[in-house]
């Protein structure tokens, strides 16, 4: 058996008859924490819809606890998307929500067990939720619901969590508190972790690697081997700026003026 919870090889993707992602190559180990890191329009959820077996592959290999991702367990995978659709006028409470992930386990007539309570009890204690689990997800704040989304997927007991840019739309404290409940996931529970992000600084000090990804993965590695400020330039371009801070530059986007349009 191999070593490798996700292995991609020459992987081409096509999305809307255009090439979204070309030559991927990308290997994942038990216990690994993650960051594919790149710009909008990189090809970034398209890998993720790709390995969770939305989106089928024109060409290459790509195999997930070692089988195609149409023929795997979906019990074994934890995924919280960048975006939800909600709707107010069904009135879900965090609980509700809750147990919903756990529905693949319980069979066809979706009956809970005592064993099923209780993985929920243990996701509301890690999560801190016990002021809000009777409250309607509606009425919760962004980071409040991300951890609800988070739970979610986790009550299922996963052995890879996949998250596409889980602080969208968050203020900075409240992505710092997100980043810092996965950290204390992966090291807790040895979950795996595939985590999309822009915040390269931001998740520097938790990943065990990141990979650089722009239609193709130009580099993958440690953070402090990967985030150079040559890399992350070439990667973003022009529109984003550098400051030095220690091993990992910061990046912020640069604001496009009419000189930076005509370049």
């Amino acid at each position: 058996m191999s070593e490798y919870i996700l292995e991609i090889e020459n992987l081409e993707v096509k999305y809307k008859e255009e090439i979204a992602l070309s030559g991927i190559n990308l290997k994942i180990k038990k216990g690994d924490f993650v960051a594919i890191l790149g710009p909008n329009g990189a090809g970034k959820t398209t890998l993720l819809k790709t390995i969770l077996g939305i989106l089928k592959p024109v060409k290459g290999k790509i195999k997930i606890f070692g089988n195609s991702p149409s023929k795997i367990d979906r019990r074994l995978i934890g995924y919280v998307p960048q975006y939800i659709k909600e709707n107010a006028s069904i009135p879900l409470r965090v609980i509700d929500i809750l147990k919903m992930g756990r529905y693949p386990r319980l069979g066809v007539l979706k009956y809970f067990k005592q064993e099923d309570e209780i993985k929920v009890r243990e996701i509301i204690e890690f999560f801190k939720m016990e002021d809000v689990k009777n409250k309607l997800f509606s009425e919760l704040s962004g980071g409040q619901k991300q951890r609800v989304l988070i739970g979610r997927a986790l009550v299922n007991e996963p052995s890879l969590l996949i998250l596409d840019e889980p602080t969208t739309g968050l203020d900075v404290n409240s992505s710092e508190g997100l980043y810092g409940m996965l950290n204390n996931l992966h090291k807790e529970f040895k979950l795996t972790i595939l985590l999309v992000t822009h915040d390269a600084m931001a998740v520097s000090d938790i990943v065990s690697s990141v990979a650089c990804l722009n239609k193709n993965i130009a580099v993958h590695g440690k953070p402090e081997e990967v985030l150079t400020e040559e890399n992350l330039q070439c990667l973003y371009g022009k529109h984003y700026m550098l400051f030095g801070h220690g091993k990992i530059p910061h990046m912020v986007v640069k604001k496009i003026n009419k000189k930076d349009e005509s370049d």
